[in-house]
């Protein structure tokens, strides 16, 4: 188990959270935070890719068609035979 120093405000604030959301312990609203934080980032880089595609003018069945392309000569390149 670590230990981290957070600053009296913080503590404070977490703790009103930890309480407000009825988590048991401090490590499950830890876990609920980070678990949100990367879902955040997830639909952020979904939005993102979203938008470069329709930027590109394809659609996701031909960015599909072309991926398999070039793993297909990947694939020819590594491992001929």
């Amino acid at each position: 188990m670590k230990t981290i120093a957070l600053p009296e405000d913080l503590h404070r604030e977490f703790m009103e959270l930890r309480l407000r959301k009825g988590n048991k312990n401090a490590a499950e609203l830890i876990k609920e935070l980070i678990f949100e934080y990367r879902q955040k980032r997830f639909l952020e880089a979904s939005a993102l890719f979203k938008q470069m595609l329709k930027k590109s003018g394809k659609s996701f069945d031909e960015l599909l068609k072309d991926s398999r392309k070039i793993r297909g000569e990947i694939a020819d390149e590594w491992f001929p035979d």
